[in-house]
């Protein structure tokens, strides 16, 4: 299930293609305290998938959200151009565990935008983008986000 929030997270207009889904944790444990921490910072996901495996909407996929900051991915620097963000409410500490509900949230959630969206190839992680940085989402089963897209970067 897809809610959008009831306002949006900042954003821009999109000027690239996406290619790219980055895959992050919030580092706190709800949807509360990740949405004030975003707003308070400026920052943003276009995805957040809460322990429950609800999906709420933050930025649409049209446009840019701030959510990996200094990056280099799989299609050249700075990740927000050309990126999805998909967050899962999560510690990040390697302990918390991501829920099957969030597992198959994300699964579907890639699934739907695959069909929605040409030119998307990759599935990555923040981490992969920002290594010596960012270690989110720590312990996130990648492999059992089945898809078309090209795993880089996301084991």
């Amino acid at each position: 299930m897809i809610k959008s929030l009831a306002a949006w997270l900042a954003s821009r207009p999109r000027f690239r293609a996406i290619t790219t889904i980055v895959l992050h944790a919030t580092a706190g444990g709800s949807l509360s305290g990740a949405l004030s921490t975003l707003r308070l910072k400026g920052l943003s996901y276009h995805y957040l998938i809460d322990k429950d495996g609800v999906v709420w909407k933050a930025v649409p996929y049209t446009r840019v959200a701030f959510h990996a900051g200094k990056s280099l991915g799989p299609s050249g620097e700075n990740c927000n151009g050309y990126s999805i963000g998909i967050s899962f409410v999560n510690r990040n500490d390697g302990i918390d565990p991501y829920t099957e509900k969030q597992t198959e949230a994300c699964r579907l959630l890639v699934a739907d935008l695959q069909n929605a969206i040409s030119s998307l190839q990759y599935l990555t992680t923040h981490y992969a983008v920002s290594p010596k940085r960012k270690t989110d989402p720590k312990g996130f089963p990648c492999s059992r986000v089945n898809g078309l897209l090209k795993r880089w970067g996301c084991k």
